[in-house]
């Protein structure tokens, strides 16, 4: 044999490694659940079957190819809103006290740490948007014959923060970026069009409310007050005071001006969708002389206003599908919040409620792991696929090998540096 065939011939000792390597590699793929502290990685094969059904269809390829395109705008939308959040917590006193009041926990759309994200809406969103992110990541890569390891969850002790499927990063590594690039993207793009059709379904749902009826929205009571005591509740609506109709503040106040504290009259009142008629005994305001039955309501105006703003569309109404229906300022602007759901009816029943609160957190989870996984940030989607085609790119104007990951890394630490801002700035700035 000649030296030059013994080059080539690789070492007994070499191929022992490589067999190890894939021996080590096999037994950790046939393990069910591995342990990667803090985290737990539940592993399953299933699923597999399904990814490479779904690869081979004619929809992928478009999707993989609309994605790549969709992709930098979705992110470029991500860092504008970081960049607003920026501006509006180092210029806006109210947003700094809300960070502060609220805990930083509340920058984490997780149920259960985040005090404003409800647990069942919240889980069964964060599951969706979850289980479409990593699957459109296994799909796109199956269509590109990259093999797919395993998919799983990821567990941070018993809670549930990720899921996640395991692509051959070696393949992945020295494939075109044009394909590696569509992986990354697929992600993200998925969760953002489960988010717009939620969204849209969410609009259809709020278009069929209309007003239960026209009177004044109680929705709140005084302590020991004549309506306390009448049996009248939050989520109740006054329609008449003695017979004469009542649909505001206003017309309330006025019919009280014409009585004493003392008098009896009877109070029509709608509850549970029944017309109800209950006497009160007015009590005296504490502050005036005035006749007093004790609740906090909104007019008729107010909550058809309420429901006109948020199914018609306008340029400043994207705002508006941003309030948290869990929000205390954001009750009176969500029809089917806590405070303003029981004033309107629908063709859905019991139901529009249920239905409409899943509706807006599988879009608000979607989107929001849409935008965020599409910046330029590594190790998200975004960075990687910014990588990918900066070396690329790179190779083919003969820049130093490490001139890629370079740039991808100054862009990275300044992102983090204005989520850092975000967060860390309420409590820096006073």
């Amino acid at each position: 044999m000649s030296d030059e065939e013994a080059k080539k011939e690789p070492s007994v000792t070499d191929a022992e490694k490589e067999a190890e390597e894939k021996k080590k590699e096999a037994a950790e793929e046939a393990k069910t659940v591995s342990f990667q502290f803090p985290f737990i990685l539940l592993k399953t094969k299933r699923g597999l079957n399904l990814m490479d059904r779904l690869a081979a269809s004619r929809f992928t390829k478009h999707f993989g190819s609309i994605s790549l395109y969709l992709f930098p705008i979705v992110g470029a939308i991500g860092f504008t809103l970081v960049l607003i959040s920026v501006s509006l917590t180092l210029s806006n006193a109210s947003v700094r006290n809300f960070m502060t009041s609220s805990g930083p926990l509340v920058n984490l759309l997780i149920p259960g740490l985040n005090p404003y994200v409800p647990l069942v809406y919240g889980w069964i969103a964060l599951i969706v948007a979850m289980v479409v992110h990593e699957g459109s990541h296994g799909v796109i890569a199956r269509y590109f014959k990259f093999r797919v390891k395993t998919s799983g969850l990821i567990f941070f002790t018993v809670v549930l923060v990720g899921a996640f499927v395991d692509i051959d990063e070696a393949e992945l590594k020295k494939a075109p970026a044009r394909k590696t690039s569509r992986v990354m993207a697929g992600g993200p793009m998925s969760n953002f069009i489960v988010g717009v059709a939620t969204l849209a379904i969410l609009m259809l749902v709020v278009s069929s409310m209309t007003p239960i009826g026209d009177g004044i929205g109680v929705t709140g009571i005084y302590e020991d007050s004549p309506a306390n005591k009448a049996g009248i509740q939050p989520s109740d609506m006054l329609l008449a005071i003695n017979g004469t109709k009542v649909t505001g503040i206003e017309d309330a106040n006025n019919t009280l001006s014409h009585l004493k504290p003392g008098d009896i009259v009877t109070l029509t009142i709608l509850h549970d969708g029944r017309q109800e008629e209950k006497s009160v005994t007015l009590a005296q305001n504490e502050n005036t002389s005035r006749a007093f039955i004790g609740f906090v309501g909104l007019d008729s105006a107010a909550i058809k206003s309420t429901l006109d703003r948020y199914r018609t569309p306008t340029l400043m109404s994207p705002l508006l599908y941003f309030f948290l229906p869990t929000f205390a300022s954001g009750q009176y602007q969500v029809p089917y919040s806590d405070m303003m759901h029981s004033f309107y009816t629908s063709p859905l029943g019991g139901s529009t409620y249920i239905i409409a609160n899943l509706l807006f957190w599988l879009w608000f989870v979607n989107f929001n792991l849409a935008i965020f996984n599409a910046l330029p940030l590594y190790p998200l989607d975004g960075g990687q696929a910014v990588r990918a085609a900066l070396t690329s790119y790179g190779a083919s104007k003969g820049w130093k090998e490490n001139t890629a990951k370079r740039i991808v890394t100054v862009i990275s630490l300044a992102i983090v540096a204005l989520i850092v801002s975000v967060i860390a700035g309420p409590y820096l700035i006073r």
